[in-house]
């Protein structure tokens, strides 16, 4: 077990890469604190966990509340004592192009996206710091390294998260803390595959995402979660400031 004991936080944990994650790392070993909203699939996703002999937290929280997160990480301190991981990867995606979206919705991408990723390391780097290591990995996009059509809002917050990435990086490699960015392609989550099925022209929507990459299939949750235990291993102690594309080749295309 490769992350034995190590507590793990993952946001946006209650379904999609983020349960993906969660799972992942507790079978290696780590206590994970699952976080979302929805309290039915967070204790679901922490039932799972336990009943495969982990030891999971769920915390229901708003992570764009500054209130909200400093409870959640209390909440934490008090079950476990430490945080060693950070998985920011609560997340939102509304369509638009600068014309079409409201400012309320362009708010609301980026509080969802980059405020919470701030407002969690704000509060957990200087856990981190007291231990002198620990890893932070950011949840950014493929849309955060690429322009895509009606998705100015999404795209500008993932790129944000890509800069605060490296921004953290610099600030606190030193220290012993590691900061690194995963960027993924689309991939086959509960969420897309609503979004395929409820599209005017599913099998046209699928096609458009597919002609996007170099390989003939989307992405799996899995995927990402194994990029997410190679950032979080603490034997990877030379990788702070990495952005990882695991998008089926998009940004090559």
């Amino acid at each position: 077990m490769r992350l034995k004991d190590q507590v793990a936080l993952i946001t946006g944990s209650t379904s999609g890469l983020g349960e993906a994650i969660a799972k992942r790392f507790a079978h290696e070993g780590a206590k994970v604190i699952i976080v979302g909203r929805n309290q039915e699939r967070g204790e679901a996703v922490a039932a799972t966990i336990r009943g495969q002999g982990g030891d999971p937290m769920f915390v229901s929280a708003d992570v764009t509340s500054e209130q909200n997160v400093k409870t959640m990480v209390d909440k934490v301190i008090n079950r476990f004592g430490t945080i060693d991981i950070v998985v920011n990867n609560a997340g939102l995606v509304l369509p638009g192009s600068v014309i079409e979206m409201t400012l309320e919705q362009w708010n609301k991408v980026f509080q969802m996206n980059v405020t919470s990723t701030y407002l969690v390391s704000h509060h957990a780097i200087p856990l981190l710091l007291k231990q002198k290591r620990g890893s932070i990995i950011n949840i950014s996009s493929e849309a955060g390294l690429k322009g895509l059509k009606n998705r100015s809002a999404y795209c500008a917050a993932k790129a944000a998260i890509v800069g605060l990435t490296k921004a953290m990086a610099v600030d606190h490699s030193s220290k012993g803390i590691r900061i690194n960015c995963i960027c993924p392609g689309t991939i086959k989550t509960p969420m897309i595959q609503e979004i395929i099925e409820n599209h005017e022209d599913p099998d046209g929507i699928e096609k458009e995402f597919l002609n996007r990459r170099l390989t003939p299939e989307l992405g799996t949750p899995g995927e990402i979660a194994e990029a997410a235990l190679y950032f979080a291993l603490p034997e990877n102690r030379y990788v702070t400031g990495a952005i990882l594309s695991v998008d089926g080749g998009a940004l090559a295309k």
